[in-house]
């Protein structure tokens, strides 16, 4: 990937997907591959753009009309095929996404006896207050205490005293702790989906301030001021020349 900035390019757009993501590393890096490349190809797209804007300039047969439309065709062109790939390294990331958390988020097998989990349950439910079940639980995860956890998350959460969403929570706390590198992976990928759905915003705005359109000012009558009185777009342009290619049309 280039170091290097293109001041036509807003910086917000630059390739450096490895500054922005915390947890890339490693063990994340071959999960944000594709994310890296789409990018990458995004801001490759962005400078082309550019370059034919500022090569269409330079053709003496082209007139202003002829050269938006020129450059707005190669746009289209070199545009599609990134936000192909760009949708499809979204729906990848969302679909890793989702089967990562159902790991993370999945049910437990108690390592306790029946009869010690049952005890282990009761303990939890007699605590007085939700805030010492909490906390007796979260020491026991941060202790790595499987016996404990596992029972208590390992049944109804009633059997504990815990409401249904403070078990999933705390489900999901437990995987984390003994998963460590797949709780960072899910990171990872959570934050490259967030970044690709934010930087589309950003992207489809830079390609339409790329392009441009075709300025039309007029002079005050007050001060001779230049007065913008109508801005036209290359799809404005197409159906100006369709309009009137359809007076050359030969009748049938």
């Amino acid at each position: 990937m280039s170091d290097q900035i293109d001041t036509r390019i807003s910086p917000t757009l630059h390739p450096g997907i490895a500054g922005e993501i915390a947890d890339y590393d490693d063990d994340t890096r071959p999960l944000l591959g594709a994310t890296e490349t789409v990018v990458h190809e995004a801001y490759q797209a962005l400078q082309s753009i550019h370059d034919a804007k500022a090569g269409a300039a330079k053709n003496p047969t082209l007139n202003e009309y002829a050269q938006l439309v020129a450059f707005d065709t190669h746009a289209t062109k070199v545009m599609n095929k990134v936000y192909g790939s760009w949708s499809r390294t979204v729906d990848t990331l969302n679909a890793n996404i989702t089967k990562l958390e159902g790991e993370l988020n999945a049910p437990v097998e108690q390592r306790a006896t029946q009869s010690m989990a049952s005890e282990i349950r009761a303990h939890f439910k007699g605590l007085k207050t939700d805030g010492e079940r909490m906390g007796a639980l979260r020491k026991a995860i941060e202790n790595g205490d499987a016996v404990t956890v596992t029972a208590v998350l390992g049944g109804r959460p009633y059997l504990s005293g815990l409401e249904p969403d403070l078990h999933a929570e705390f489900l999901h706390d437990w995987h984390n702790a003994q998963r460590p590198v797949e709780a960072k992976k899910l990171r990872a990928m959570k934050a490259a989906a967030d970044l690709l759905n934010n930087r589309y915003k950003l992207l489809t705005k830079a390609v339409t301030e790329a392009v441009g359109d075709i300025k039309i000012y007029e002079p005050s009558k007050v001060n001779g001021a230049p007065i913008l009185v109508k801005t036209i777009t290359p799809a404005q342009v197409r159906e100006q020349v369709k309009a009137s290619n359809a007076a050359f049309a030969v009748p049938v």
